[in-house]
């Protein structure tokens, strides 16, 4: 019998820890490839075969019991079981460029939730840095000509636009705080970019959370989180220093969304201020 969390607090926990561990061995190989820690070439990773949930008998498959639903981005590089350390049958995964949330993803989570609601304890929704749903969202913000290429596709227009609900806000808590010469600066774009990731995580949760709710009345929590795919190390805010893994509840409201905001502009203030001290 496969060991499941409890709640959402423990299943957080797990997602956590599983991405924490895969945190230490991206760590350990990067020292490892310049010789920081000579001998470390390769590592062995026990694996228990009975809690991995494959199929006990031949031509018998298990019963599916996940224990959290995540909605992430459709990037090679960001593979969310690997990310949070799991294994068959403990995610149910939806992965969307950008990870929006379209119709065809609500219906996903609506059948999750109507036939597998017994076993799931969370969802979370994971953005990743680099993104480049995000990027052309962004760039079509700043640089509106450029939005007429994405006009024409009309299912890029339709990843765009949804993203972009992130890229205006984050562009304006950034005015709102530094006046219009904040566009001017050399970091502008790039503060635009990682504001504009952690916020669409968040308003994508926002948004998922009225949706999950709407189920049946589940009361199934909502969290997001943003993988750094430099490190692989899943946070809610991006704060300078090195930190442990970190998933956030949804915003609860539009009072909480703009508090949001306003956090991630005192973060990524930080690194005005060489440029304010010349």
């Amino acid at each position: 019998m496969l060991r499941r969390p409890a709640d959402s607090t423990a299943a957080v926990q797990e997602l956590l820890d599983g991405n924490g561990r895969l945190v230490n061995l991206v760590t350990r190989m990067q020292r490892a490839v310049f010789d920081e820690e000579p001998g470390e070439k390769s590592v062995v990773i026990p694996i228990d075969l009975l809690s991995m949930g494959l199929p006990f008998c031949a031509g018998s498959a298990s019963d599916q019991v996940p224990f959290a639903l995540v909605l992430g981005c459709s990037d090679a590089r960001v593979p969310i079981e690997s990310i949070f350390d799991q294994t068959f049958n403990d995610l149910f995964v939806v992965r969307i460029a950008g990870n929006v949330l379209g119709t065809e993803c609500v219906g996903s989570f609506d059948f999750a939730v109507r036939n597998l609601g017994k076993s799931l304890k969370a969802v979370v929704v994971l953005g990743h840095t680099g993104c480049g749903a995000v990027t052309a969202a962004v760039d079509a913000y700043l640089s509106p000509n450029a939005y007429a290429d994405i006009t024409f596709s009309h299912p890029l227009r339709s990843l765009v636009d949804r993203i972009m609900i992130a890229a205006r806000g984050a562009a304006s808590a950034l005015g709102s705080r530094h006046g219009e010469s904040i566009k001017r600066h050399p970091e502008y774009r790039s503060l635009l970019l990682e504001a504009a990731t952690y916020l669409n995580a968040a308003v994508t949760a926002f948004d998922l959370k009225r949706e999950v709710a709407a189920f049946h009345d589940s009361q199934i929590d909502v969290f997001y989180g943003v993988c750094d795919i430099g490190t692989m190390l899943v946070r809610a805010c991006p704060r300078a220093e090195r930190s442990e893994p970190e998933l956030k509840r949804a915003p609860q409201n539009a009072d909480e969304l703009v508090a949001l905001t306003n956090e991630l502009v005192d973060v990524l203030d930080n690194r005005l201020e060489p440029a304010r001290s010349q």
